[in-house]
């Protein structure tokens, strides 16, 4: 183990995620994808070896208030300390930017805000990918 910083800044989401969404394998509808139950922070480690998943919600990425049209990913989306020490890994950071990155791309091509994006189209474009969101 380095010196690092694990705790960083968060937004308050349109959806903040909480350790329970984490530990009890949260089912979202606007799901972008999935994580293991893996949780390392706060005096908690939870490794991955259960076969256990939550799913990623995309409204954990869209700010409740502030800027329109701004998608935020990465360790930094909406949610409590315990759900936090799970989304900042840096694979879950992953399988949340490829949602931010395929969302912002259905909202420009259909000239829409990144917060009334067709959730559907994203999820069947993250599907053709390959991506795994159920």
């Amino acid at each position: 183990m380095t010196i690092g910083i694990r705790d960083t800044r968060k937004i308050v989401a349109v959806y903040d995620m909480t350790g329970d969404d984490v530990r009890e394998q949260g089912r979202f509808e606007d799901s972008v994808g999935i994580f293991p139950e893996f949780i390392d922070g706060y005096g908690l480690l939870i490794l991955p070896t259960t076969g256990r998943y939550f799913q990623v919600p995309y409204r954990a990425m869209l700010p409740r208030t502030g800027p329109r049209n701004l998608l935020v990913t990465g360790r930094a989306i909406g949610g409590d300390k315990i759900s936090h020490a799970a989304v900042r890994n840096m694979m879950c950071c992953a399988v949340a930017g490829q949602g931010a990155g395929v969302a912002a791309a259905v909202a420009v091509k259909s000239g829409r805000d990144v917060h009334a994006v067709d959730i559907t189209e994203v999820q069947a474009t993250l599907k053709r990918q390959g991506a795994r969101i159920h």
